[in-house]
């Protein structure tokens, strides 16, 4: 493959002698029209010094997915260079970060981003070092290859990457580079070892947690326990008496107008440590004002759910009409999934120093962008004065894409003029989370006379306006009508990311409905998907957008395909074992396909059933490290099996009535099933791999607990006596 986009890299010598590679990347996409990324310089992102060490800029967040070694392979192999010389370096935030592409970690994008960016560059910095080596040996580049960070003459003869790097530093980028087949790599596809995972068995990695600042105080906010509550007084008496309590500072709702940020009011307890912090704030005697959600409930907010008015969001045809019919038939069914947590393993935490003329930040964040707006609106200080550390952190799935722990800290360090970390307790993590929406989502079809789905209907229900109704690239099957609504209603709770966000929620209603349908035209699921998958796409409207959409469907129609065929080709597809149930379903989420297959047998336990084995098949284009593939998908069957069978927040009197793991449980090791990853082959440009493992998971559990007991349950999480209860 040639390219020339060579306008984007730039290279320098290193000040101690080597080459230092930047780059500035024009906007890839229409997909990309919302990010400012039209110019942006990444600085030197690939150093190479004259040991021929190499040491790779992460820009990105690593949060446990594998990016910070994915990244590095992909640049590795174009470059020919010798993986045992590689280095990760984690950047700070920086202004030039500034947008999804190179900066914010989430929507599973990460290396589908990169990909194209850093093979060029990698190819780039190739060429230079052959034609470095090809000057001194008197030849053309043409002739020359590189392999283990040498550059390899026809005769044999080597120059280390080291010899050569000042050198090329001084040499022209070259216009158009060619790229090598994937036949030629090296690391890609191979499942390469993490670049941390060292540092993290040997305790030495940098996490938000362990960050120890000079003069720094500590502090545990005693939050409002209920969303939009406020602060009407306080006694901090026998708070005070605590050894080791320095302070207590009120702490208002800071509304900074940011996008989905919300900081609770509280009462902040300042103490020479955390554990003495988190012992004064239990003394707090505090009055609140709820508000209207200190009367709301579960129970409540469903009958608001029920109640609520629909709103028109996307349509085909006329389904109201054709529903009507004579001789057509329409099938209904409802489908629940309730707020969720993310109970991280490493609470929420930050510590900030504000000095007057600036500010500090040290954090575990999906945005240090993020991180920098709010501390410049909480704090009053322009841009350049504000300093964002982006540090490891112990999971994140969504959460720690918000900074509101960073606005906390930053506002009380400014309030004291001293250092502050601030931590979350768990209880604070889970009752103060920014949760997974509640969404209940409504489907009706229409059945033909001769037996065949002509109309779809979804309507979906949700809390706040967080995500959009279901929208025509959000609907792989081809139908003669459509007809989507949609409806907001205020929630209890703060809502924010959650692994796999939107399609997390419309999956479950979507493939559980679309299994109860080929159950009623006496259809095996897998094939009637495949049916239903059948058809032309065609464009609607003629904005950009519309071809980007029409670009889009056409991919994932083709990846949705693929996935089904290749279930069936390799004979995953089966009856089940005598004694068990088997579901299966299918999703999409940053144009990476998922199918789940979920065996289950039926027991006594809390949940009444034991998921058994759970098959994977996934299509996400080349597989960069099948090791970090295969585990983000297995991780994403284990957290969406956690929410199926343990998730759901309860609320009482505006009160999150969870606060730990022993009421918010995870799945252990020994109810985890037996999970059996494949991935179809591919050449195309991968695609993500973080959250696709979890929208598909609930739907074909709920679809094998049917296939097993005969009894349709329509809501996640399962308890024994939902199946004990379920009709058929």
């Amino acid at each position: 493959m040639m390219t020339t986009r060579r306008n984007f890299l730039k290279v320098s010598a290193l000040a101690g002698g080597g080459l230092a590679m930047a780059v500035s990347l024009p906007g890839t996409s229409a997909m990309l029209a919302n990010d400012d990324i039209s110019s942006f310089d990444l600085g030197a992102f690939l150093n190479i010094d004259t040991k021929g060490n190499i040491t790779f800029l992460l820009t990105k967040h690593e949060m446990g997915q594998g990016s910070g070694t994915g990244l590095p392979m992909i640049i590795a192999d174009e470059l020919g260079a010798d993986w045992s010389k590689i280095t990760l370096k984690r950047s700070d935030y920086d202004p030039k970060f500034d947008s999804r592409l190179m900066g914010t970690t989430g929507g599973s994008g990460t290396v589908a981003k990169m990909w194209e960016p850093l093979r060029e560059a990698g190819a780039a910095v190739r060429e230079m070092l052959k034609s470095a080596a090809a000057a001194r040996w008197n030849v053309s580049p043409d002739t020359l290859t590189t392999d283990n960070s040498f550059v390899v003459s026809p005769n044999g003869e080597k120059l280390e990457f080291g010899e050569l790097a000042e050198e090329a530093a001084r040499l022209n980028i070259p216009k158009e580079v060619k790229l090598k087949d994937i036949s030629e790599f090296k690391y890609i596809g191979k499942p390469v070892k993490n670049l941390i995972t060292n540092d993290v068995v040997m305790g030495k990695g940098n996490y938000g947690i362990n960050v120890d600042i000079e003069g720094m105080v500590y502090a545990a906010i005693q939050r409002c326990p209920v969303y939009k509550g406020k602060l009407v007084s306080f006694d901090d008496t026998e708070a005070r008496k605590v050894n080791g309590v320095i302070d207590v500072v009120p702490v208002p709702h800071l509304d900074l107008d940011l996008e989905g940020q919300y900081v609770a009011e509280g009462v902040a307890v300042i103490a020479t440590s955390t554990w003495s912090a988190f012992k004064a704030r239990k003394q707090l005697k505090i009055e609140w004002d709820y508000g209207k959600n200190g009367s709301r409930d579960i129970e409540t907010y469903k009958k608001e759910m029920s109640e609520s008015k629909m709103q028109h969001a996307y349509s085909k045809g006329d389904f109201d009409k054709q529903s009507v019919e004579e001789g057509f038939e329409l099938v209904e069914a409802e489908y629940d999934n309730p707020y969720e947590a993310h109970a991280l393993m490493e609470p929420i935490n930050a510590t900030a120093h504000f000095n007057g003329d600036s500010c500090e930040v040290w954090v575990g964040t999906q945005s240090g962008e993020r991180v920098a707006q709010a501390v410049m609106k909480a704090t009053g200080l322009p841009q350049e004065k504000i300093t964002v550390h982006v540090l490891n952190s112990g999971g994140s799935f969504g959460r720690r894409y918000y900074p509101d722990s960073s606005i906390e800290a930053s506002y009380l360090s400014k309030v004291l003029s001293k250092p502050v970390k601030l931590t979350w307790s768990r209880e604070d993590e889970i009752m103060h989370d920014y949760f997974h929406p509640y969404q209940r989502s409504r489907h009706k079809a229409i059945i033909s006379p001769e037996g065949k789905v002509t109309g779809w209907y979804a309507g979906l229900i949700r809390a706040e306006d967080y995500m959009e109704g279901l929208t025509r690239w959000e609907i792989p099957y081809f139908f003669d009508t459509i007809k989507t609504e949609s409806s907001v209603i205020e929630g209890m709770v703060h809502v924010g990311a959650w692994r796999s966000v939107g399609p997390h929620s419309s999956s479950l209603g979507k493939e559980c409905f679309m299994d109860e349908l080929a159950l009623r035209l006496n259809k095996d699921p897998l094939d009637f998907r495949l049916e239903m998958l059948q058809g032309e796409i065609t464009q609607e409207g003629n904005d950009d957008f519309a071809k980007v959409v029409v670009s889009y469907r056409k991919v994932l129609q083709e990846r949705y395909i693929a996935v089904l065929n290749t279930i069936k080709e390799k004979g995953l597809w089966t009856a089940p074992k005598k004694g068990e149930g088997r579901g299966i379903a299918i999703e999409n989420f940053s144009r990476t396909v998922c199918a789940h297959i979920v065996d289950v047998s039926i027991d006594n336990s809390y949940n009444g059933f034991k998921v058994n084995k759970v098959t994977s098949v996934v299509h996400c284009g080349t597989v960069v490290n099948p090791h970090f593939g295969r585990g983000q998908i297995e991780g994403g069957v284990i957290w969406a099996l956690s929410a199926a069978m343990y998730g759901g927040i309860e609320v009482k009197n505006g009160v999150v009535q969870r606060d730990n793991f022993h009421d918010n449980l995870l799945l252990r090791i020994d109810e985890t099933p037996e999970i059996d990853v494949h991935f179809v082959e591919s050449t195309e440009p991968p695609s993500g791999l973080g959250e696709p493992g979890t929208p598909p998971l609930a739907p074909a559990l709920l679809n094998a607990l049917y296939n097993a007991t005969g009894k349709r349950i329509r809501k996640i999480p399962v308890r024994r006596e939902d199946l004990l209860n379920a009709t058929a």
